[in-house]
């Protein structure tokens, strides 16, 4: 299995600096434990503790065993470590948890305000918060946790520029009179809970971007089997701009919404009501320019792709296979044609396509430097994208993603950049680097598993030990994520139900020293049966073992079993401390089998932790293929010691590509 590191969640390791009178430090670890390195690499705080966060405000969050706190730059905690999750200080305010539950604190560790509610988002720079109440009611706080937006939505859309989309308790329900016919409530709020755009109106609304929104009008005009004028703009007022004429243009589905107040467009070149086949070998439309008003600026027949305008410049590409770069008004400005452009349309990454004034584009001769006149500055540039995968731009610095896949059995990418400020190229060479913090004296990167530092001209300032410690215990603050992958023998009469599972951790004989018991299913952890798990860590075995007369089966996602480990709180109460993920791809759900005196066996975490608790392992299995709700058994009860985040705290996850499925 692949390692994967998402840059994204790598935020642990983006450091905002003290403040002007205090120099920023830089997390590091030493076997299991983390301290702070300067941007020297001179060790200022030694590696004490389990995870480090990042300095803001003069403080940082650390784990010292089971619990959190937040120290100075000293190492020396300012707040005692009593909290089961800490995040950075913003605006003279943290958010903690305890049990679980959200709280804000000041920097003399005093918890701003009391509340009842299940879940509060995070304030970061701005006056209020949304709230959700156990019942699953949204709400809007300020930062002293008063209500100022009531608790009666169904949900609360992030804010974007004081501006939410919220969901009645009837939004999508059915009426009585047909299955057809639905209730809509769906509307805008301010950041003060003010309606801009009441229930009633539109039965569906976007998020808004650069000041407008896409909706769905409640009453659509029906057309045969398709429904035209369906879809409008709205800006930030609630004012509805226009509605889309669907048989002449539609919003670009690559660059939807308004830049600079002007969108592109996809325009019909055919009449839709006679096509009955759609391919894609047949070109239908074209590109053109619309206002905020939905009136076509300018178009032409021969454009296929057309950016998003930025500095009152877009790049369109025509029958001849070459991008223009055109302005405002739909003119090409200079007489210079384009093999390539560098823009991700996929990556959201507008902001670089003119970042600094400047966009990089390929000529036949190779990547160059061009103004906004189109004005070529640079000879051409040390690099080709024939050598990699992908390039990605981010302000001064081009990124080479190098496709390691094949060769590789851990690392899927290798990274590598070109510094445009000074001119320092350095090939893939890293599986892991922080692309968001390049204008820092550091720079995060991961090597052969090994964390590190760089500066911008590709020094090495630190690099982490290489370390043969005996497998450790693995002290974790959050649910680890489902592990137990398995595969099934071939058998023909089950052909289907298996067989073909992508895992080679197959069936075996159950021999008489593990079975436990005769005739059923068992799931069976031993703490005196030592393995390795994940390569570095002390594990147990844990064994499932079929001594029924008949073949059992397992519904799997990628090979994954419903196999989770719980623990007990405090209350004595069972909960999930690991989780199981959910694929959008319906290509990852199948079935395995498990033939009658065969067993799976498996290696599960020694957790290390300050909470003595008892443990068990919770399976979901089928007695038939047929069976459409599978029964629930538990294993043997172990004793075991864990941290309280790990019973709620579920990490963020970033899918690494179409093959990874999984947003969780």
């Amino acid at each position: 299995m692949k390692t994967i590191f998402s840059l994204l969640a790598l935020t642990i390791l983006a450091f905002s600096a003290f403040g002007q009178a205090l120099e920023k430090l830089y997390p590091i670890t030493k076997g299991n434990l983390w301290g702070y390195i300067d941007k020297t690499g001179t060790i200022i705080i030694k590696p004490t503790f389990y995870s480090a966060g990042q300095f803001s405000e003069g403080l940082a969050p650390v784990r010292l065993n089971g619990t959190y706190g937040y120290i100075d730059n000293t190492g020396t905690f300012a707040i005692p470590p009593k909290y089961d999750l800490a995040l950075p200080f913003k605006k003279g305010q943290a958010k903690v948890f305890i049990d679980s539950k959200p709280f804000f604190i000041d920097k003399t560790g005093n918890i701003t305000f009391q509340h009842n509610y299940k879940r509060i988002s995070s304030f970061e720079e701005n006056s209020y918060a949304i709230a959700v109440t156990k019942t699953d009611k949204y709400g809007i706080i300020n930062r002293s946790g008063n209500l100022i937006g009531d608790t009666v939505y169904k949900k609360i859309n992030s804010f974007v520029n004081g501006l939410a989309v919220v969901y009645g308790f009837n939004h999508l329900l059915e009426t009585d009179s047909t299955t057809e016919d639905k209730i809509f409530e769906v509307g805008v709020i301010d950041s003060a809970g003010n309606w801009i755009v009441a229930y009633g109106r539109y039965q569906a609304i976007e998020n808004f971007k650069n000041h407008y929104a896409r909706v769905e009008v409640m009453e659509p005009t029906k057309v045969g089997a398709r429904w035209y004028n369906h879809e409008a703009v709205i800006d930030e007022k609630g004012n509805q701009k226009f509605i889309f004429p669907a048989k002449e243009f539609q919003f670009d589905y690559s660059d939807e919404g308004f830049y600079d107040d002007v969108a592109v467009v996809s325009i019909t070149s055919v009449d839709i009501d006679t096509v009955t086949v759609w391919s894609s070998d047949v070109r239908t439309d074209f590109r053109g320019v619309i206002n905020t008003d939905g009136k076509i600026l300018f178009s032409d027949t021969s454009w296929t792709k057309l950016t998003p305008f930025t500095f009152n410049r877009a790049f369109v590409l025509d029958g001849t296979g070459k991008w223009k770069l055109i302005n405002k008004s739909g003119n090409q400005v200079g007489d210079s044609t384009f093999i390539e452009i560098m823009y991700e349309r996929y990556q959201d990454n507008l902001e670089n396509l003119f970042a600094d004034g400047v966009a990089y584009v390929k000529l036949s001769k190779g990547w160059v430097i061009i103004d906004t006149s189109g004005v070529i500055l640079t000879a051409p540039l040390p690099f080709d994208e024939a050598y990699y995968n992908r390039l990605y731009r981010v302000g001064q610095i081009i990124f080479f993603e190098e496709d390691i896949s094949i060769e590789s059995q851990e690392y899927s990418y290798r990274y590598g950049f070109w510094n445009s400020g000074n001119k320092v190229m350095v090939n893939p060479t890293y599986h892991a680097i922080d692309m968001n913090n390049f204008n820092d004296n550091l720079i995060y990167v991961m090597q052969d598993g090994r964390k590190g530092y760089i500066t911008p001209t590709g020094r090495q300032i630190w690099k982490e030990e290489k370390t043969k410690n005996k497998p450790k215990r693995l002290n974790i603050d959050y649910m680890n994520r489902g592990y137990y992958y398995a595969s099934s023998k071939y058998k023909k009469e089950l052909a289907g139900f298996g067989g073909w599972a992508n895992s080679n951790n197959q069936s075996k004989p159950a021999t008489p020293a593990i079975k436990k018991s005769h005739n059923q299913l068992q799931v069976i952890i031993d703490p005196n049966k030592k393995a390795i798990w994940a390569g570095d860590y002390q594990g147990m075995k844990l064994f499932v073992v079929n001594t029924s007369k008949d073949s059992l089966y397992f519904e799997a996602q990628d090979s994954r079993l419903y196999l989770k480990i719980q623990a007990q709180d405090k209350n004595k109460e069972w909960k999930d401390i690991e989780y199981l993920p959910s694929s959008w791809c319906g290509n990852s759900y199948h079935t395995l089998f498990l033939a009658p005196n065969q067993l799976w066996e498996f290696s599960t975490p020694v957790y290390q932790g300050e909470f003595k608790t008892k443990m068990r392992a919770q399976l979901l299995f089928k007695k038939n293929k047929d069976q459409k709700v599978g029964d629930i058994i538990y294993s043997n009860e172990v004793d075991g010691y864990i941290n309280p985040g790990q019973f709620w705290n579920k990490q963020e996850y970033y899918p690494s590509g179409l093959m990874d499925p999984y947003n969780d």
